[in-house]
């Protein structure tokens, strides 16, 4: 089962990671760089990871509902689960985002905007085509495009980052 998690950084920063576990192996892309590691639970709670490269690390993992909690070496993380639902509920009337995630895997039919566009809350931002369905995406308010992170004909997973929005508003 594929899990997207968003882990905040100490500098504040966030940083996308998503988890593929099928049976006892997993595939795990951290910021774009992908792991593949065999995964042995142990009876005292904890998992042995042994990575495609030969390293092993021993984790404790606690699940919640909407986190985990890993702690190895001495160091607990938290993964927060991503759930575009919340990321649309989240924002106030108005506010708008600072970014445009997709909620679904699909591919990028048609992007309306580039870097520097000022738009309005309403505007086409782009068109996302997921389950046979095409996907109007629409700024939640006014703002500036800082960045473009897709293109036409782009396939796109869960989470994945389509549109960043300046931070001060228009």
């Amino acid at each position: 089962m594929k899990r997207i998690f968003r882990l905040v950084r100490p500098d504040g920063g966030e940083t996308s990671v998503a988890v593929d576990v099928t049976g006892d192996a997993a595939t795990v892309d951290v910021g774009g760089k992908r792991y593949a590691l065999e995964l042995l639970p142990r009876a005292d709670g904890t998992f042995v990871a042994l990575f495609d490269g030969g390293r092993v690390l021993r984790a404790r993992v606690s699940h919640g509902k909407k986190e985990t909690r890993l702690r190895t070496r001495g160091v607990e993380t938290t993964l927060h689960l991503f759930d575009p639902r919340d990321e649309s509920a989240a924002g106030s009337e108005g506010e708008g985002t600072s970014e445009v995630v997709a909620a679904m895997p699909g591919r990028v039919l048609e992007v309306r905007v580039a870097e520097g566009d000022r738009v309005a809350r309403g505007d086409l931002l782009l068109i996302l085509e997921a389950m046979k369905m095409q996907n109007e995406i629409r700024a939640e308010a006014d703002q500036v495009v800082a960045e473009v992170r897709c293109a036409a004909g782009q396939a796109v997973e869960t989470g994945a980052l389509l549109l960043r929005f300046a931070s001060d508003r228009i």
